[in-house]
């Protein structure tokens, strides 16, 4: 396990690219997190994400968890969509306007609705909202991290309802 002291050098990047040492050693300081959760019957996997950190992902019907390093713990992300939010409508015109009309929509939603640690957006590969909570976790809630998330999704479900209601309106 490693202390908050130690965050700063687990991200070295040069060029834009993780050493594999970085790799690593962020690695081996989330190993618990994904322990955790699949003690807690969650399908958790390691991976690199989009900026090159390594990432503890599962997957669940009720949503997505992505746990990384944070600058003092653990940054823990639950997200979830709501797609093909207007598979319904048969005319596609019609359709492709009300899906620009939300995507227009939620970054308004996103700022007159939602608390800092909560985000918005249209998931084009969905085709409807996006919702994510962003939670900030000590070193040592880690092995309680199956039950923090469990008890966290009904809050992310009702987010995204909130950002649904808002962009059908």
């Amino acid at each position: 396990m490693c202390d908050s002291g130690d965050i700063d050098q687990l991200y070295t990047v040069t060029n834009g690219v993780a050493s594999a040492d970085t790799i690593a050693r962020a690695r081996e300081a989330l190993e618990p997190a994904r322990a955790a959760l699949q003690a807690a019957d969650f399908y958790a996997y390691g991976t690199v994400d989009d900026q090159n950190r390594w990432v503890i992902s599962a997957d669940d019907e009720a949503g997505h968890v992505d746990v990384r390093l944070g600058q003092d713990g653990l940054e823990v992300d639950l997200w979830t969509t709501s797609p093909g939010l207007f598979a319904d409508e048969e005319n596609e015109f019609r359709r492709r306007a009300m899906e620009r009309l939300a995507r227009r929509t939620i970054p308004a939603v996103a700022q007159g609705f939602l608390a800092p640690n909560q985000a918005a957006w249209w998931d084009e590969m969905d085709h409807g909202p996006a919702a994510r909570i962003r939670y900030e976790l000590p070193f040592t809630g880690t092995d309680q991290m199956g039950t923090f998330v469990r008890e966290r999704f009904p809050e992310l479900e009702q987010l995204l309802d909130l950002i649904v209601n808002q962009v059908t309106r």
